[in-house]
């Protein structure tokens, strides 16, 4: 049984990693966002509610782009991982405390 669960965990991390990059692809300006606890977060910082206590905050997006619809960029974010939530309901705690940013290399 082990092993079902580690498969899965690794399919589930697979799945997230394709559809982060593919936000970091469709939303250009998008820098970086986390993953965070409701309770963990402070009343100034932005949200957005995602499933149960967890919600998306910490949207950055690229001053340079003039890209001022956070909102909307933190609405794809959530339908996104909604998405992979809703196929790996166990992916919880893989995202849970994580923060994506795009790399520059």
């Amino acid at each position: 049984m082990l092993m079902d669960h580690t498969v899965m965990n690794y399919t589930a991390i697979a799945d997230i990693s394709a559809r982060i990059a593919m936000l970091f692809l469709k939303l250009p300006m998008l820098t970086g966002f986390s993953v965070q606890d409701r309770a963990t977060l402070t009343r100034d910082r932005e949200t957005a509610p995602l499933s149960g206590d967890l919600c998306v905050a910490d949207v950055s997006l690229d001053a340079w782009a003039g890209f001022a619809a956070a909102p909307q960029v933190q609405g794809e974010i959530v339908q996104a991982l909604r998405g992979v939530l809703g196929e790996h309901p166990g992916s919880y705690e893989v995202l849970r405390g994580h923060t994506f940013a795009r790399a520059f290399h």
